[in-house]
């Protein structure tokens, strides 16, 4: 499959699963792909033909994003290398989870728990130590029947009573004798990564143009800080506690417009707020559906609670 018509593919099982689901981009971002929200589940796609293209860089700056916008990154892809991915199977690039369409679409449609994990040396499932351990005891059966019956060693028993995975052939072979489930499933909502922002991110810093050191410098006086953006439509995230703006600096220019537009409906899937800082003194208070602040403007204030009552002004002007 194409990655355009994986793309499409993929926005369309997150809409028939109940999300609400970012359009379709008229420009490539190399960040991510789609956006979409479900109740309080927000997912942060980046769909791939080959995930062996999905870089640490790319993986870092999607992880910092879900984390400000606490959401789940997902990896969408139907290869590594030469090798088809298994479906119902979960694959792991950089700490972001990976699996194929069809996995996603019979978790999020159907229901069906993912269980296994690829590894280094096959398929691993996760245990279940304290069902394990009950299980056993309550049945009457010694460690030493056990270790024969799943054909390992009592040590390595032991091991999986104190929650060391098993392949999934050796996993069978427990559920067989214990006849019960024990493995645990993977939950696709929750990220495999600890949900920390980096302190700085120096290479982000150092591609950041004038104009965008300027203003960011703006909105550091007033109390924000700034996490810069590499591969979104947005330049940077820029965050005052709990509060958390999608923030475009941009000179003036005719291409904003589809950028601004891209913004807008970001924002309102992640239900954050979004700005657009430029340069120009227009008349105009949004684009695109993106408030729009200019330079003159942000040097007036002095407190980040200015900046975000403007935006919310500004969306309120929109409405009308």
């Amino acid at each position: 499959m194409e990655r355009n018509e994986l793309v499409q593919s993929v926005r369309q099982t997150l809409i028939s699963a109940g999300f609400y689901v970012s359009d379709l981009y008229s420009i490539r971002l190399p960040g991510f792909d789609l956006v979409g929200r479900r109740d309080n589940d927000l997912l942060i796609i980046k769909v791939l033909t080959n995930i062996d293209a999905f870089s640490d860089d790319v993986a870092t700056e999607l992880k910092t994003l879900s984390s400000l916008l606490n959401a789940t990154p997902l990896l969408i892809g139907e290869k590594t290398g030469l090798n088809p991915l298994e479906d119902d199977v979960v694959y792991f690039r950089f700490g972001v989870y990976a699996v194929t369409l069809n996995t996603m679409r019979d978790n999020l449609l159907e229901g069906i728990p993912i269980r296994a994990f690829a590894a280094p040396g096959g398929f691993y499932v996760h245990l279940d130590q304290e069902k394990l351990q009950k299980l056993r005891h309550r049945q009457g059966i010694s460690l030493g029947t056990f270790a024969r019956h799943v054909r390992v060693s009592r040590k390595t028993a032991q091991l999986y009573e104190k929650g060391m995975n098993a392949q999934v052939d050796v996993a069978a072979r427990i559920e067989d004798l214990l006849d019960d489930t024990i493995t645990v499933p993977i939950d696709l909502m929750s990220p495999p990564f600890e949900g920390k922002v980096p302190a700085s991110r120096a290479q982000a810093q150092d591609r950041l143009k004038d104009f965008q050191r300027e203003i960011f410098s703006l909105l550091e006086n007033v109390g924000y800080k700034i996490i810069p953006m590499d591969r979104c439509p947005f330049e940077a995230v820029s965050k005052e506690k709990k509060q958390v703006i999608l923030t475009c600096v941009h000179k003036y220019n005719k291409n904003l417009s589809t950028k601004a537009s891209i913004v807008s409906g970001i924002s309102k899937i992640t239900e954050k707020h979004a700005v657009l800082v430029t340069d120009k003194d227009t008349d105009k208070t949004n684009i695109g559906g993106t408030p729009l602040i200019r330079k003159r403007e942000l040097k007036r204030f002095r407190g980040p609670e200015e900046v975000i009552e403007l935006i919310i002004e500004r969306i309120i002007e929109s409405e009308d």
